[in-house]
């Protein structure tokens, strides 16, 4: 992976009527994932603008990590493990996540 990191994007599915709630389940796992673990540079949630024609949504997750153990630490940590568990058990997503580990490769990533 690049020396400065690597991103992940990951596209969450959840249910008709269910993206409030996943959404809120996010926001503590951001909370947690903010104070405790340094590893993870970036962890941006972003709802779609639009509904689908059937009136779903989407979840995008935008992150950057400092390293693979930074990876492995999020994706084995309590909190994480629990959201996981959480939308399961609660049956809020209509399919699977979609997971990308990318590397940047040009571009730029804020003007400010």
């Amino acid at each position: 992976m690049a020396s400065e990191g690597f991103n992940v994007i990951a596209v969450l599915y959840p249910k008709k009527g269910k993206t409030d709630e996943v959404l809120g389940l996010m926001k503590e796992v951001a909370e947690y994932t903010q104070a405790k673990e340094p590893g993870v540079l970036k962890y941006s949630i972003n709802r779609s603008l639009r509904p689908n024609k059937d009136g779903t949504e989407e979840i995008v997750m935008i992150e950057k990590y400092r390293d693979q153990q930074a990876l492995k630490e999020h994706g084995s940590s309590e909190v994480f493990t629990a959201f996981n568990k959480k939308l399961e058990k609660a049956e809020l997503m209509r399919q699977s996540m979609m997971l990308k580990i990318v590397s940047p490769t040009g571009g730029f990533s804020s003007r400010l």
